[in-house]
């Protein structure tokens, strides 16, 4: 039996999980995303109940509100994309994010609802996760 060879020196490191901030904000994004996009998927598809107030306020929104709800949800998934693959520029997609959510909320529902305060602390939330995956994604050589 041969014993297994030890890893070169000149191997890279292995890179460190990702940070507690990275994934609580993946985890609040994906949930606040669920909405903008399952409804604006239904309304889209027609599959909707209209007896329910909220859609209701849906249907009479208007394509731009709808638009702009339905966007928030694709803009949250782009900022899941981003804060895994490119995190400076997921701070600037969560921004948009958050404003969107949040002039879709008002238009939607005619109120600021938990969603909207959400989407807004994911704004502070995405920027720490940001600087977290920039650290553990910048080589070693860069940091010396």
């Amino acid at each position: 039996m041969s014993t297994p060879q030890p890893a070169p020196n000149d191997a890279p490191p292995q890179q460190p999980g990702r940070s507690l901030a990275t994934q609580f904000a993946v985890a609040l994004l994906a949930f606040l995303s669920f909405g903008p996009f399952t409804t604006g998927l239904g309304l889209l598809l027609g599959f909707l109940p209209k007896q329910f107030p909220a859609i209701q306020n849906l249907y009479a929104a208007g394509p731009i509100a709808q638009t702009v709800w339905m966007g928030a949800g694709v803009l949250g998934i782009l900022t899941i994309v981003a804060l895994l693959r490119a995190p400076r520029l997921a701070i600037v997609i969560c921004l948009a994010f958050a404003t969107a959510y949040v002039l879709g909320t008002w238009w939607v529902w005619g109120r600021l609802t938990f969603g909207a305060w959400a989407a807004m602390a994911a704004v502070p939330l995405s920027i720490v996760a940001a600087v977290a995956e920039s650290r553990r994604t910048r080589p070693a050589s860069a940091s010396q």
